[in-house]
């Protein structure tokens, strides 16, 4: 370990891959921590026997060969398993958990809402160009004889591929932002070499005093690496310009904005998978919008005619101003709706636009306090003013 350079907190280093084989390398990690009881459990994408993608929590070394480290499918946001595993401190055990950027955003988000606790979790990072849904992934893996995470191999050519969860063709976080340790390979061949950073002790000691596979410090990370990132980001900032402009355009009026979420079902569906929509008891499927008959009527009468299901617009509008401090943009909302209304690129917009306000981005880094918890006395000092 002696000789490492660190930027910041953060150390550097290069892993080689044995085999050509970047996904076998990291089960071999990860099954590696598991042996020598640096962790007690490990949570990993997998497909399960009956063809699901889900994840899994593995105890057992052996069991990580049946896991999948770089599965490009997600079907929901990985923050809201952790929010389950680990809600309170003073856990005995040690638990990682691989989780793409946004998923660590959300966590962060989780912790400062005081939903999560990290006393024994591990947040191990993964890059991310970008997912499907579960069953389009299925689908395509299934029509590809050679599919073997070959996304990894050809960027260019995945990450402008239509198929994508829409939420990521408008991801400008690829690669982690708040970790303990993790693995990169956006911009390099992940055939010969994976990146590790570690950032704090507890990345650090997954490193040491043994590791199953070569590790070479670096200065810094590739120069490649940081191109392809930033050229990514470049063009899927551009994607965000355009699908907002197009979205001013369709919800300019009132009627507009009543017509965008006219089809919605009032399911809660997007509500029920957000990962940061913390609340334990929601005013929306709580008593206090609850009419009998006689009321419905009244309420019909006193407009001649009312929409059915009733609260549809309430509910979305009051969910965007309760969340959208914290929102990730990870898309799963819009993932679970059934009526496929568009609400990553409006997330997109509206969460932008509050998280600018207060020069705050969510899930950025733990120390970075919530803007809804903090008073600032030069915030929107110009607001009344003639």
């Amino acid at each position: 370990m002696d000789g490492t350079v660190k930027t910041g907190s953060r150390t550097i280093y290069e892993l080689a891959v044995p085999g050509s084989d970047p996904e076998a390398t990291l089960k071999k990690v990860f099954a590696h921590w598991l042996e020598e009881k640096k962790l007690d459990a490990i949570l990993v994408p997998a497909i399960s026997k009956t063809g699901a993608v889900t994840r899994s929590l593995v105890s057992a070394p052996e069991k990580i060969m049946a896991t999948a480290p770089l599965l490009p499918a997600m079907g929901i946001n990985g923050a809201g398993i952790i929010a389950e595993i680990a809600p309170d401190p003073g856990a005995k055990s040690k638990i990682g958990v691989l989780l793409r950027p946004c998923e660590l955003r959300a966590v962060v988000e989780l912790v400062k809402l005081q939903q999560v606790s990290l006393d024994g979790i591990v947040l191990v990072g993964i890059d991310c160009p970008g997912t499907y849904k579960t069953a389009q992934f299925l689908q395509i893996a299934e029509g590809a004889s050679d599919f073997n995470n070959n996304f990894i191999r050809n960027q260019d050519a995945y990450t402008s591929d239509s198929r994508l969860r829409h939420a990521c063709q408008l991801c400008e976080f690829p690669a982690p932002l708040v970790f303990d340790i993790m693995f990169g390979f956006l911009g390099m061949n992940p055939d010969e070499e994976l990146l590790v950073i570690t950032a704090g002790e507890k990345g650090a000691v997954l490193l040491a005093p043994t590791f199953p596979v070569p590790l070479e410090p670096r200065q810094d990370e590739p120069a490649a690496r940081v191109e392809f990132i930033n050229k990514l980001r470049r063009a899927r900032e551009e994607a965000i310009r355009t699908q907002i402009r197009e979205l001013d355009e369709r919800l300019l009026g009132a009627e507009n904005v009543v017509r965008y979420f006219a089809d919605c079902l009032n399911c809660h569906n997007c509500m029920k998978v957000c990962p940061v929509c913390y609340c334990r008891e929601c005013f929306f499927e709580s008593d206090a919008l609850n009419r009998n008959q006689d009321e419905f009527v009244r309420f019909s009468r006193s407009k001649g005619m009312v929409r059915m299901p009733s609260g549809t617009l309430l509910f979305h509008i009051t969910r965007m101003n309760h969340m959208m401090t914290s929102c990730v943009q990870c898309g799963i909302c819009e993932d679970s709706c059934p009526v496929s209304i568009g609400l990553s690129v409006l997330f997109k917009k509206v969460s932008r636009n509050a998280q600018n306000a207060f020069g705050y981005l969510s899930g950025r880094a733990l120390e970075e306090p919530l803007p809804l918890t903090t008073f600032r006395e030069d915030e929107f000092t110009t607001i009344g003013e003639g």
